[in-house]
């Protein structure tokens, strides 16, 4: 008897626990292809700072009655952190040390239009460029507050993640507006589209690292200012860095045996000010800047090429002090 009374007791629980959710919150997928560009899944790459592209599809659980989609939010967890860090070489490595990122990069956080159902987007990034993981996480919010989210980790062995100093390559995407810039932090080596900088919270955080801006020059040629020039226009950023440029006389030979911190350091020191510093003006194929960000790293850039396809660029390689 007490075993039936137990029975009858469970079995309204296991009838619940069947019943699905009425309202379960939007749909949210990632899709993806055979081609390594396209993500949608967990890699592992050897290559820093590769471009790829992921393109996301979300819509409401009912398209017709339900609630509308509010909010699309992207972020980008970096681990152990997205700097370079420096790696004992005479004594036992201890992880323990690494210093950690505790708040993730806010990548989008995009309020949609009233009574949005679906949604299909498309964006372009690129991957660290130090050793580590980084965890990308698409959420989709409704207008009843429920949400669900997919995310991929992509994982990046660095073979040089011993040097001094750090190196990677760069492309900067030639504005088609005013909004749409390329900025790039140039400690890790991060490309963020102007949509990356905004005014929430999260992002404003994110202005706070910028140490170069792509400036478009009359006449079709291009250059590169830090957030604190004043033709560059940023309003709304209380901080703004004030990164300084200089010329050098250096090659890409000579930009190539620059591989140690106090080389890096000396060709700033020897180089000649832009007037004003923080912007170069008119850049051209082979050339090579001295840099010396607002926190003290020194570096150089080798402008490689100006390519036009997919779209208009600066392709630069980057070696900066740890």
């Amino acid at each position: 008897m007490r075993l039936r009374l137990l029975l009858l007791l469970l079995f309204p629980v296991l009838l619940a626990g069947c019943n699905p959710d009425p309202n379960p919150g939007p749909r949210i997928d990632l899709v993806g292809s055979t081609s390594p560009a396209f993500i949608s899944s967990d890699r592992l790459s050897t290559i820093p700072t590769d471009t790829f592209t992921t393109r996301l599809f979300a819509e409401a659980r009912d398209t017709v009655n339900g609630p509308a989609l509010t909010r699309l939010r992207i972020t980008v967890d970096y681990t152990p952190t997205r700097n370079p860090y420096t790696y004992p070489t005479t004594t036992a490595f201890d992880p323990d040390l690494v210093p950690k990122d505790t708040l993730p990069l806010v990548y989008l956080d995009s309020v949609l239009a009233p009574g949005t159902r679906a949604i299909a987007f498309q964006y372009t990034a690129v991957t660290r460029s130090t050793s580590g993981q980084e965890r990308w996480t698409f959420q989709i919010e409704d207008a009843e507050g429920r949400s669900n989210k997919r995310s991929y980790q992509l994982t990046l062995r660095n073979p040089d993640s011993l040097l001094t100093y750090h190196r990677y390559s760069m492309r900067l995407q030639a504005p088609r507006t005013r909004k749409s810039r390329s900025f790039a932090t140039l400690a890790s080596g991060l490309v963020l589209p102007a949509f990356a900088l905004g005014s929430s919270p999260d992002q404003i955080a994110n202005r706070d690292s910028v140490d170069l801006v792509y400036q478009p020059i009359t006449g079709g040629q291009a250059g590169l200012a830090a957030p604190a020039d004043p033709t560059v226009r940023l309003s709304g950023w209380l901080r703004k860095r004030t990164t300084q440029f200089r010329r050098t006389t250096l090659d890409a030979n000579a930009f190539g045996s620059a591989d140690t911190t106090p080389e890096l350091v000396a060709a700033f020191d020897a180089g000649t000010a832009f007037t004003p510093v923080t912007r170069t003006g008119s850049l051209s194929k082979g050339q090579v800047v001295a840099f010396r960000t607002a926190t003290g790293k020194s570096g150089l850039i080798l402008i490689e090429d100006f390519p036009t396809a997919p779209a208009a660029a600066i392709q630069a390689q980057v070696r900066i002090t740890k």
